[in-house]
């Protein structure tokens, strides 16, 4: 079992910290502190299981959350439970130990727009009921609301729940909400636009982490629990703009930049990976990309993203990184070289690229994977120009996100699955595809670096066809009984119901035929992954076409979704 830690390898130097770090004086955070206090304060010795105080949404971020307030004599089990008074809803179980004194219980899971049934009961035996109403879930998109609650449609229910792993839905929407569903699609957790939606990922306190553009553009992270209350609000000096990865209880590894400009000549951005300790705020090492790759090689895909300065350049796009314990390595993705790549833990040396070989200087050809059969047998001759295209089309990652971890304990040996967007499929425009000619899917990669080949052993996405087509973001999480949860999550369409890009031109060739509006139709999956069998699917949309006249030229990023897990909402 690996144990590798922040505080145990020595790493690159962090870089000066100017601002960054806790804020303690935060009004938000100070706020509710101060309501948590007065809550805990509430409950006396009247009330008694029976006679519980029933607090909802205190925090008022939460609206499907509350405090059962208890006083106990004695430590105690008991467990609560939580349904919709017409029982329509799958019911959500807890099982809480009293301590004796106050207890402050979360009681999560309420059904929006209606009354709510909370049973308290030891072993079989009820022991008291009480009812809570909650209001409805937030309007969707229309002309008067701008970033609304996505419309979510069951279009594929769960009918074999022996097969299901277990857990909620967690997604989060580009500047819209964090929101759990159930797996009836059923929403049973969200948080009101005070927190930010799009960086999205718990940690192991069971809080939340986040970042998002709307939020001082990925400057402010905050830290907060279902319940709603803000528990850290950090400073940073340089954007978290994609993927907060936790390596450890106290540390994080996140994609980052220079945000207020670099320390050399170069204008770029979005290049570099941070290490950041919880406790403190403060970075505690950095890896700048721009220093282990090519900055000259032309991207594909390129583009700015929503909000950055477009004369800034955005040469490789890091959207995730992580640690990988057994060989010391910082994996990362870089959506605009559509490369994983690793370098050294401790050193930044370059180890490994998967990509593809096109348009790489002559000092990286050592680091370039060639692909592989299970057998170990070259699956393409470079050397041949239809093995190239074969190659771009069918093999290599373009413009991916999402690079996870699958573990792999023997040295040399890297196992990841990524979700691979599949953005032109080729550097030449002539043999690139069109967005309703192309797909995206979920590979599961696995490298050997003593050998310096890669194998496929596992791809899904082609069976969605254009349907299922993300030119950017879009996320899958692997379950503890294998199956895999898969949100391919920026599937937009014109008024004809045409496949469309989320930047022409820059994600992807320009299709003459494309319609003039947009509307996001995104597609949640979770599937068994020996017979690719889906299990449960259903569809998040905003419900309402945008054009670039009456929603400026970023019209067509109506509704995505960056992040996905299963988990329980108890953590």
């Amino acid at each position: 079992m690996n144990t590798l830690t922040a505080t145990s390898v020595v790493l690159p130097a962090p870089r000066p910290a100017i601002n960054q770090g806790i804020d303690i004086n935060n009004e938000m955070v100070l706020n509710h502190t101060a309501i948590y206090e007065n809550c805990l304060a509430q409950v006396t010795q009247e009330n008694t299981v029976e006679n519980a105080l029933m607090l909802l949404d205190p925090y008022g971020t939460a609206p499907l959350s509350a405090y059962a307030g208890v006083w106990s004599l004695e430590s105690a089990e008991i467990i609560v439970t939580v349904q919709d008074a017409a029982k329509t809803a799958m019911p959500v179980e807890h099982l809480y130990t009293l301590t004796p004194g106050a207890n402050l219980l979360p009681v999560l899971g309420l059904v929006a727009d209606t009354e709510n049934r909370i049973v308290f009961s030891q072993a079989d035996t009820p022991l008291a009921v009480y009812t809570l109403t909650t209001q409805p879930l937030p309007p969707a998109d229309s002309a008067e609301v701008v970033l609304g609650f996505p419309i979510i449609n069951v279009t594929q229910p769960a009918t074999d729940a022996d097969k299901m792993a277990p857990g909620f839905y967690f997604i989060t929407h580009f500047d819209r909400y964090n929101y759990a569903l159930d797996q009836n699609g059923l929403v049973r957790w969200y948080v009101t636009q005070d927190y930010p939606s799009y960086n999205f990922v718990r940690i192991d306190n069971g809080h939340f982490l986040t970042t998002s553009e709307a939020k001082n553009t990925y400057l402010d992270m905050y830290e907060f629990d279902m319940m709603g209350r803000l528990h850290t609000f950090y400073n940073l000096d340089n954007q978290f703009h994609h993927s907060i990865w936790p390596w450890d209880s106290n540390t994080i590894v996140a994609p980052s930049e220079y945000t207020s400009g670099r320390p050399d000549d170069l204008k770029t951005n979005e290049d570099g990976v941070s290490v950041v300790d919880l406790t403190t705020g403060l970075e505690t090492a950095y890896y700048d990309m721009a220093k282990v790759l090519d900055t000259t090689r032309v991207s594909r895909p390129s583009g700015t993203a929503p909000g950055e300065d477009p004369t800034v350049k955005d040469w490789l796009h890091i959207n995730q990184s992580y640690v990988n314990e057994t060989n010391q390595l910082l994996i990362a993705s870089g959506r605009h070289q559509s490369a994983v790549f690793g370098v050294d833990l401790q050193t930044q040396a370059l180890r490994f690229i998967l990509s593809t070989h096109e348009d790489w200087d002559d000092a990286y050809q050592p680091y370039l994977l060639t692909p592989v059969d299970s057998e170990g047998v070259a699956l393409y001759d470079f050397s041949k120009q239809e093995d190239i295209d074969a190659a771009d089309r069918d093999f290599w990652t373009w413009g991916q996100h999402n690079v996870v971890e699958i573990a792999n304990n023997t040295p040399g040996m890297v196992e990841f699955m990524v979700f691979d967007n599949g953005n032109y499929r080729s550097r030449d425009d002539s043999k690139s595809l069109l967005p309703p000619d192309n797909y995206s899917r979920i590979v599961h990669f696995v490298v050997n670096m003593n050998e310096m080949t890669v194998m496929r052993p596992f791809e899904y996405g082609k069976e969605l066809g254009a349907r299922g087509y993300s030119s950017c973001v879009s996320a899958k999480a692997i379950q503890q009984n294998g199956n895999i949860v898969v949100h391919f999550a920026d599937c937009t369409f014109d008024e004809n119901g045409r496949a469309i890009s989320c930047q022409p031109g820059e994600s992807d060739i320009i299709d003459p035929q494309a319609g003039s509006e947009a509307m996001g139709l995104l597609i949640l999956q979770e599937i068994a992954p020996t017979e690719k069998t889906v299990l449960f699917e259903a569809t998040m949309t905003s419900g309402y076409y945008k054009n670039a006249e009456t929603n400026g030229e970023g019209y067509r990023y109506d509704i995505t979704s960056f992040r996905v897990y299963k988990m329980d909402l108890y953590a």
